[in-house]
């Protein structure tokens, strides 16, 4: 099952990279009605999904998760927030956010957690005109699937394909990029704020490689937004990543570099979190 579940991910991966990246997994879904809960499948596919050449956080997620560290609610955009999301920045890049706090969720099997977040990217997602993402047979899916990881995991990176699909189609690419700014940030902030308190072990060893990787998505997030670095919002958005991106440039990531890269993804995802 294992060896027929990763065939058909990888199938599905190889013929997305083939259409330049763009293409949506159609029904991504419907390759997991064949419930497997095996933490081996979820590890399988989680790597392979990548969003305008920047993966979606489940593997990193998936790292932490893997080291046993707790989870943390408190690490998510709590969903009240999304009152304060006039602006359609704002609101691409709080989509981008929730996206990334559904994975958390998933991948950690908080499944209580889920109908509101899926509600708020809802709403998001219908603000910026693209209902597509999250339309009444996604919304099926996430019924049907509630208490499954793999499928849901499936479910969610289909809908978020759909959103970076969508918005290219409509020649909104930077809106796009916000998107996946917003996920990437939010992925990050939750590994490096529910890590920051572990000691460096070879038990969670692989969060810290997984953190200094994100170096490299990174450096082609700022490339994509730099393309619209004259629109309002944009520029302190990729003053802020440049930042981050100083931390990443260091030869050994330990505890200390980890809180000093904390405190400055903070910095910008409370900002974004809290509208403007």
């Amino acid at each position: 099952m294992k060896n027929l579940f990763y065939l058909i991910i990888s199938t599905l991966f190889i013929t997305a990279c083939s259409n330049n990246n763009n293409q949506t997994i159609e029904n991504t879904a419907d390759t997991t009605q064949t419930k497997t809960d095996s933490a081996d499948d979820f590890v399988a596919f989680a790597n392979e999904m990548t969003i305008s050449n920047i993966p979606f956080p489940f593997e990193l997620l998936d790292k932490i998760y893997s080291s046993k560290i707790t989870f943390s609610q408190n690490a998510m955009n709590a969903t009240g927030n999304i009152s304060k999301y006039n602006q359609f920045d704002s609101k691409a890049l709080n989509l981008g956010i929730y996206g990334a706090d559904l994975a958390y969720a998933v991948t950690y099997e908080k499944f209580q957690l889920i109908g509101n977040y899926v509600k708020n990217t809802k709403k998001l997602a219908e603000d910026l005109d693209i209902p597509i993402a999250f339309n009444q047979t996604m919304l099926d899916k996430f019924e049907e699937y509630k208490n499954n990881k793999d499928s849901l995991a499936m479910v969610v990176y289909d809908s978020y394909s759909k959103v970076d699909k969508a918005l290219k189609n409509n020649e909104r690419a930077g809106m796009a990029s916000l998107v996946v700014a917003g996920s990437w940030l939010e992925g990050l902030y939750i590994t490096t704020k529910t890590f920051i308190d572990e000691p460096k072990s070879d038990a969670n060893n692989a969060v810290y490689a997984e953190v200094s990787s994100q170096g490299k998505h990174l450096n082609t997030l700022i490339t994509m937004l730099e393309e619209y670095k004259t629109e309002k919002n944009y520029s302190p958005i990729i003053n802020e990543l440049l930042e981050i991106k100083k931390d990443f440039a260091a030869n050994t990531f330990d505890e200390p570099l980890i809180i000093a890269l904390h405190k400055k993804i903070s910095k910008l995802r409370n900002s974004i979190i809290e509208g403007f």
